[in-house]
């Protein structure tokens, strides 16, 4: 099984996360770097713009293009092109670089004042990526610069039964049964059949790691940064942990 969702269905991968708070998402990274000296903050946008940010996992531009209207100067990395040809045609001003890549071995060597990962990129990493990826993203970091990403709160034994998720998109109906179902080397399958409102029923599957939070801080130290947890981006936003790194 695939991961067709990405690959295949992009504009309904923005109908399924048209819930998700970007907002909130972005409030959130603008504190921590005004917090953290990595950009100065007033009124919701950087109060001296542009500052460069690099946004690893940036997928169809819905944090991309709010990042930009905060005043950030945006290169946005994504391993899947039909995302990112999503973002641009559903954002066609866009001023950002975007560019298609993923972890551990990005396509951009220089280093940045923010660096973010949103929507648990990391969760998506197999165990043995998690210590090259985070050293990855720490060395494209500047020496005053803050590092702000989330991971998912993954259900080790995986759900106890699949759940059924209906929304709409511009061209109808779409239906989602969701299960993830643990595997023998201690990942997750994250397994759906989706039924768009055309076209033929598929059948989606993206592998998944329920790291501890432990684990990250550890790979975090050990590339030499100064770790901060926080419980969601926001009230209410209880199913991850965020981690905001500085340079030791």
């Amino acid at each position: 099984m695939t991961d067709r969702l990405y690959a295949e269905h992009p504009e309904l991968y923005d109908a399924v996360q048209s819930a998700w708070d970007y907002d909130r998402d972005v409030s959130f990274l603008l504190a921590a770097a005004d917090r953290h000296d990595a950009a100065s903050v007033a009124d919701g946008r950087l109060a001296d713009p542009p500052t460069e940010l690099l946004e690893v996992g940036c997928g169809t531009g819905e944090h991309t293009q709010r990042l930009v209207a905060a005043g950030f100067d945006v290169t946005g990395v994504d391993p899947n092109e039909p995302m990112l040809d999503r973002a641009r045609r559903k954002f066609p001003g866009l001023d950002a670089r975007l560019v298609v890549g993923g972890l551990p071995s990005l396509p951009v060597t220089r280093t940045f004042p923010v660096v973010v990962a949103f929507r648990g990129v990391i969760s998506h990493l197999p165990p043995e990526g998690l210590e090259p990826s985070v050293a990855a993203l720490g060395d494209r970091l500047a020496d005053d610069g803050v590092l702000v990403f989330d991971a998912s709160r993954l259900p080790p034994d995986g759900h106890d039964g699949p759940a059924l998720d209906v929304g709409e998109t511009a061209q109808g109906t779409y239906a989602r049964i969701v299960q993830m179902q643990p595997r023998e080397d201690g990942r997750l399958d994250w397994n759906s059949v989706v039924v768009p409102p055309e076209g033929e029923a598929f059948v989606n599957s993206r592998p998944v790691t329920p790291f501890d939070d432990r684990e990250i801080v550890d790979a975090l130290r050990a590339a030499g940064l100064t770790v901060e947890t926080h419980d969601g981006f926001g009230p209410g936003d209880d199913g991850r942990t965020v981690f905001v790194a500085t340079p030791a």
